[in-house]
């Protein structure tokens, strides 16, 4: 299967080889077929006589002339312009020959430049004293400018000068006007208008005063001592004496003590409500009885009953999950019968809530203590980009946001075939690809 290296330039490191015959004209030849069927260079011995000349980018065998000069007088013809269209044939004439022609006045000398347009262009003027008419006959224009040769004026063709130019990649160009069309993604970062990256922003912030800053988050990590009071108030002890009071109303013995918040009942206030009557003596807050239980009878019926082990089998029962025979109290429930305190019962929540992921930097692992769920998601290792298309010698720029500088970069063309570009790590979260022919339709993937 074919693979396509569309990197702008591949530097190979050793020796590449080639099997294979040289057949087609994008086949890359050896030093062997090189050697053997390419003009290398000029040898030593006819150096003289000839050399190796680049036109438009290609060496060519140039030949010097051999030849003496010739000298020709031509006494039929009025000009140049007559010699060349009656006489010349652009090889009947080389390099150096010289022609007189003697029918203008004064005479004209013509040296040939080695020229082989067949035109006027292959002959150069050597002698003066030319009339305003024989030098205008001479002088011609090219594209943008106009020459009028009965006045010898040249002027400028706005139109054609126009016309020479054309917009590139992020201009536009109608009637000698060119105008920026170029979006941000076309024009090169400066040092001082910065384009927005969140690594950017994450080196600016901070956490400050009871704030945490980390990759976007703002947390706030304070207490109530790193926040000012407000319309709701903290506690202090003299603002929650202050909010109290001892009832006015007649009777109440109590008193309090706003400064303190000392309440209390004077005992001295409650003996005085105090007194005892039959069976009883009171002194200073004290009841003393001077009877026992064997000197009262109970009566049938009474409410109050002297203690009794029959009395108590009658009185208790067992509830939930407790069982009760002749003074014997037993358990027999489950957790289920159990109220929870501080000791806590297993709950799917509390499970998921008691475990995190590893907040550390470069672990990749997520979890959603809602759900349980653990996961590695695919798109915090490989960032994809569907049919992209790259302008040649471009750089595109694509944001795969996984954290690593040093990325795989791996591609391929809509037949499933790989295709080589040269990547630029430009950042933990941008990569920037490019390649020396237009491309579209273009799967890109960045891994880590």
């Amino acid at each position: 299967m074919a693979q396509r290296f569309l990197a702008p330039e591949v530097t190979f490191e050793g020796l590449i080889k080639q099997n294979g015959t040289v057949s087609n004209d994008n086949h890359v030849i050896t030093r062997g077929y090189l050697h053997g069927n390419v003009l290398n260079g000029i040898h030593p011995d006819s150096a003289n006589y000839a050399s190796v000349v680049a036109d438009n980018g290609v060496n060519k065998l140039k030949i010097d002339p051999l030849t003496i000069t010739s000298v020709t007088v031509n006494s039929s013809e009025a000009d140049l312009s007559a010699f060349i269209s009656n006489v010349y044939t652009g090889s009947n004439f080389q390099e150096g020959d010289i022609v007189f022609l003697t029918s203008p006045s004064p005479t004209e000398a013509y040296i040939h430049n080695g020229g082989t347009a067949g035109t006027a262009s292959d002959w150069e003027l050597v002698n003066s004293g030319l009339s305003d008419a024989q030098i205008r006959s001479k002088l011609s224009a090219s594209a943008g400018i106009d020459y009028n040769s009965a006045t010898g004026e040249f002027t400028a063709d706005q139109a054609e000068i126009k016309a020479f130019f054309s917009a590139g990649t992020g201009l536009s160009y109608a009637d000698g006007e060119f105008s920026l069309n170029a979006t941000s993604d076309q024009i090169t970062e400066g040092s001082n208008n910065l384009f927005y990256k969140n690594s950017r922003v994450d080196s600016y912030l901070s956490g400050g005063t009871a704030i945490t800053y980390t990759n976007g988050v703002i947390a706030f990590n304070g207490s109530t001592d790193d926040v000012s009071e407000g319309t709701a108030l903290y506690f202090t002890q003299a603002r929650s004496r202050g909010s109290i009071q001892a009832d006015p109303a007649a009777g109440n013995l109590l008193t309090y003590n706003s400064t303190s918040g000392d309440i209390a009942v004077q005992l001295s206030a409650v003996f005085a409500e105090f007194s005892a009557g039959q069976g009883l003596t009171f002194n200073g807050g004290e009841y003393t009885l001077d009877a026992n239980t064997d000197d009262i009878v109970q009566t049938a019926g009474a409410t109050n009953k002297f203690y009794a082990d029959s009395l108590v089998d009658a009185h208790l029962s067992g509830g939930t999950a407790i069982t009760y025979t002749n003074g014997v109290i037993a358990f027999n429930g489950s957790t289920d019968d159990v109220s929870e305190g501080t000791a806590l019962y297993f709950t799917q929540a509390r499970s998921r809530e008691s475990i995190q992921a590893d907040p550390a930097a470069g672990n990749l692992l997520t979890y959603d203590d809602a759900s349980g769920d653990i996961a590695v998601m695919l798109s915090s290792i490989r960032k994809g980009f569907a049919n992209q298309s790259l302008t040649a010698n471009t750089g595109l720029q694509l944001t795969h946001n996984l954290g690593e500088r040093l990325v795989h970069v791996s591609a391929m063309d809509g037949s499933g075939n790989k295709v080589e570009l040269e990547v630029v790590y430009t950042s933990t979260s941008v990569v920037t690809v490019e390649s020396v022919q237009n491309l579209t339709g273009i799967d890109i993937a960045v891994s880590l």
